[in-house]
C-alpha cells in the first residue's frame, strides 16, 4: 500500500509539472509580448506543421508597415477574428483611398490619398501565399492569397511576427480549451487537488498517531522504580 501511495504521489507531481509547463507555454508567454496560436491547415508545411502551436511575437503599426517579400507573418483574416500565418510574396505599396464608386479620393496636392490606419500610419499591401500551396499552373508557381500588384493584406491587419512553432502542441491546446476537452480537464485537477490533500493529511494523522503512541509505551522514571 505504501508502495502504490508513493507510485502515486510521483505521478501526480510529473501531471502536475506538465500542466504547469503547458500554461507557461499557453499563457505564460503572453508576459513577454508573444502569442500563440494554433495551426489548423498544412499551407505553412514543412516549417510549420499542421496541429502546432505557433508562436507570434506581437508588432507594432510601424513594423507592421516594414516587412519585405520572404517575411512569415500572421494577420487578421476576416471580420471573424480567423488568423492566417503565411507568407509575403510582395510588396505592393500603400493603399489609397477610394470613394463609393471606387473612384481614388485626391489629396489637397490632386495625388490619390494615402490611407491610414487608426494610429496615423500608412496602410501598407501585401500579397501572401502559404508555402505549400504550390500550382505549376501560375506564374508565380504558387496560389496566392492575392492578385498580383494588388494584394490581399493591409499591414494595418497584421498581429505578430512568427518566431517559433511546437509541432502537436496545437492539437492539445484545442482540447483543453474547447468541451469535452475543458471540462475533463477541470475534473482531472480538482481530482488532483483533492486526493493530493486527502492523502497529505492522511499521512500527517497516521505521523501523528505513531508519535502518540511511542510516547505513551516508555514508562516515566518515577513510575519504573517501584
Amino acid at each position: 500500500m505504501e508502495k502504490l501511495k508513493k507510485i502515486y504521489n510521483v505521478a501526480s507531481y510529473v501531471v502536475l509539472g506538465l500542466f504547469v509547463v503547458f500554461v507557461i507555454l499557453l499563457v505564460g508567454v503572453r508576459i513577454f509580448g508573444i502569442q500563440p496560436y494554433i495551426v489548423l491547415s498544412g499551407s505553412m508545411e514543412p516549417e510549420i506543421h499542421t496541429g502546432s502551436l505557433v508562436y507570434a511575437k506581437k508588432v507594432t503599426p510601424e513594423e507592421a508597415c516594414n516587412f519585405k517579400a520572404g517575411d512569415d507573418v500572421t494577420y487578421i483574416v476576416d471580420n471573424s477574428g480567423t488568423k492566417v500565418t503565411h507568407r509575403i510574396y510582395e510588396v505592393v505599396g500603400p493603399a489609397y483611398v477610394k470613394n463609393q464608386r471606387g473612384e481614388y479620393v485626391l489629396d489637397e496636392n490632386g495625388n490619390p490619398k494615402v490611407a491610414v490606419d487608426d494610429n496615423g500610419y500608412q496602410i501598407i499591401m501585401y500579397t501572401t501565399y502559404g508555402i505549400n500551396n504550390e500550382n505549376e499552373s501560375t506564374p508565380t508557381g504558387y496560389t496566392l492569397d492575392g492578385e498580383l500588384g494588388k494584394g490581399n493584406l493591409a499591414s494595418s491587419n497584421i498581429v505578430g511576427k512568427p518566431v517559433f512553432s511546437i509541432p502537436l502542441l496545437g492539437y492539445i491546446a484545442n482540447f483543453v480549451q474547447n468541451p469535452p476537452g475543458k471540462y475533463l480537464t477541470l475534473m482531472l485537477c480538482a481530482v488532483m487537488l483533492f486526493t493530493t490533500f486527502f492523502t497529505d493529511n492522511s499521512e500527517e494523522n497516521e505521523e501523528g498517531s505513531e508519535k502518540k503512541d511511542e510516547s505513551g509505551a516508555e514508562p516515566k522514571e518515577s513510575e519504573a522504580t517501584e
